[in-house]
């Protein structure tokens, strides 16, 4: 059985906030952004601006130092309007590798400008059992 879940007032307002936010900015890049496939920099921004993006990124680093599923809730609510726009929010996605293993000259480099909008970050992984697998390559100083 599925325990009832409720939300904070904080997460309501974040949801309310992406809710808000998606509706009105959304359908200004969806057209051109579909159409040329062509990432939206500038609504990028506009949302790193309101902290939309790296929000589980910590405060020290210019993040909001939320938890994932407050991200979840703001990804929701930006996928209700348009998934494509909404994958905004995955351009910092391997920046949890920079926080769990970087060191602290590391994270001062790389996380305050993905915060901020100022950069993109990500990441590959591999699926061995899928055919791509890093971590068996093995280079020869030929």
């Amino acid at each position: 059985m599925l325990a009832d879940f409720i939300l904070t007032d904080e997460q309501k307002a974040i949801k309310e906030a992406a809710r808000e936010f998606a509706e009105k900015e959304f359908p200004n890049y969806a057209e051109e952004c579909d159409r040329e496939e062509k990432f939206p920099f500038e609504l990028w921004k506009k949302a790193a601006q309101l902290g939309f993006i790296g929000m589980s990124i910590p405060e020290e680093y210019g993040g909001q130092g939320l938890g994932v599923f407050d991200t979840c809730l703001v990804i929701e609510e930006f996928w209700r309007i348009d998934g494509g726009l909404g994958m905004i929010t995955a351009s910092t996605f391997g920046s949890e590798q920079i926080q769990m293993f970087g060191n602290e000259e590391q994270k001062k480099k790389y996380l305050p400008p993905l915060a901020k909008g100022e950069k993109i970050c990500a990441a590959c992984y591999t699926e061995p059992q899928a055919g791509s697998d890093v971590a068996g390559i093995k280079t020869r100083a030929d």
